[in-house]
């Protein structure tokens, strides 16, 4: 804009100065040459003439670069706007802009096709106001936001439901237009249709909340044989009070006192196996809501649920817990601890020796690490690094399916937005050497 205004002013001054030299000298040329009035009067004429000849021929070459120039950069500009309207009308997103007054002034076919409208001339000029979409008061009251604070409001979604009432989800961003004084003058949006890709990731969480089931599932003969172990004992004292105080009836032998004492024992046993019930129910549970729990609580509630399994086996529990509060899917997170567990316990089957499961929680860095640790000798270094994979096991079929280490890294990572990792360590404890797998879970508390 400047460069034309300053080539403008050029060829002015260079055409008012030529003018003035050239009526300046040819005026006294021709008053010191020529003395008669008729001559004077013609010759003044020719001169005249002249001078709009030389100067209409010096205004076209001064400004015949300009016009030149100036068609060039009209050709850029057209041509810039072709490629901005194909850039805009062929993009794999929505565009659209909007007035103050949120009139559309412009979009591209993406908004067309899904507003199931034929032609822009169905658009453009209206608001969304005047059509029938059950989410129209949304779109006002963020074109509002964006207007009203003079800032964006970027990737957020949000649902529209199209004429045949499919309803398809949209990631949206939108930003205040400004003119050249700052006023806002309307508003842009950028929107991308993710439908497709909001349904394959609910397929995928489907598909992940399936295997964690089939992953409990898949212990549950162990788990049934612990409740029954866990059973066994308080049974058999419900049984012997009961038979206890039937006897004493019967020999007329009871006395209120010892009959009260005998059925708070015996309520104390059935409350036992109502708890035992509601933890395995519990962990069958699926978890959809993160709560807040404690790491001790945890790891206290996962040994309840297999400890038949350890004292069977005669392994020790080695526990070194800080206390740490953090936010989780608890049956998610007690199904990983278990699947570690019970992974030592597998691999301290072929150990005669005293057997150790050792387990520490403490807080780190804003980071709760859980460490779980055996003395079995560790895992072969070739499969090591294999173990987190789907399917992969070097049990037989019988023993093992090959989704429980996956499952706990699918839950720690995708679910608990936290880190897991196994390595092979050599240690000391109680003045042994002992060589044995170490897992460790990293789960942020921020």
């Amino acid at each position: 804009m400047f460069k034309n205004i300053t080539s403008a002013f050029k060829v002015s001054i260079i055409y008012f100065i030529f003018s003035l030299l050239w009526i300046y000298y040819s005026d006294n040329a021709i008053n010191f040459l020529v003395k008669d009035f008729q001559e004077l009067q013609y010759l003044q004429t020719i001169k005249g003439w002249f001078f709009v000849t030389i100067s209409s021929i010096l205004l076209y070459i001064l400004t015949r670069q300009f016009f030149i120039n100036l068609q060039k950069e009209k050709d850029k500009l057209a041509n810039a706007n072709y490629i901005l309207e194909k850039v805009i009308e062929n993009a794999p997103v929505i565009i659209f802009w909007k007035d103050k007054n949120g009139v559309y002034q412009g979009a591209n076919k993406q908004l067309l096709e899904i507003m199931n409208l034929k032609n822009k001339e169905e658009l453009i000029g209206k608001k969304d106001s005047d059509f029938n979409i059950s989410e129209k008061e949304d779109f006002v009251n963020d074109d509002l936001y964006v207007m009203t604070n003079k800032k964006p409001k970027l990737n957020y979604s949000e649902t529209i439901t199209t004429k045949n009432k499919d309803k398809r989800v949209l990631n949206s961003s939108k930003v205040p237009l400004f003119d050249n004084t700052g006023k806002v003058i309307g508003v842009l949006g950028v929107v991308q249709d993710i439908t497709e890709q909001s349904n394959r990731q609910e397929q995928i969480k489907s598909q992940e909340q399936l295997l964690i089931q089939q992953s409990k599932l898949a212990s549950m003969g162990e788990m049934i044989a612990n409740i029954a172990h866990q059973w066994r004992q308080p049974l058999s004292v419900i049984s012997m009070l009961a038979t206890g105080i039937k006897l004493q009836k019967e020999l007329k032998l009871s006395d209120e006192k010892s009959e009260i004492e005998s059925l708070e024992l015996i309520n104390d046993n059935a409350q036992y196996l109502s708890k035992t019930i509601d933890d395995f129910k519990n962990f069958f549970k699926e978890s959809t809501i993160k709560n807040k729990v404690y790491s001790d609580d945890i790891v206290k509630k996962t040994l309840k649920l297999i400890l038949p399994r350890l004292k069977n086996r005669n392994i020790k529990i080695v526990e070194n817990y800080e206390n740490v509060e953090f936010n989780a899917y608890e049956s998610e997170l007690i199904q990983v601890f278990i699947n570690i567990i019970n992974n030592s316990i597998d691999a301290l089957e072929e150990i005669e020796a005293d057997k150790f499961i050792f387990i520490k929680t403490n807080k780190i860095n804003n980071n709760l690490v859980i460490q779980i640790k055996d003395n079995a000798g560790g895992i072969r270094e070739e499969i090591i690094d294999k173990i987190f994979e789907p399917y992969f096991t070097t049990k037989d079929e019988k023993q093992g399916t090959g989704i429980g280490l996956f499952m706990c890294n699918e839950i720690v990572v995708k679910h608990l937005k936290g880190k897991i990792f196994v390595v092979n360590e050599s240690f000391e404890y109680l003045d042994k050497t002992y060589k044995g797998s170490l897992f460790t879970i990293e789960l942020p508390l921020v």
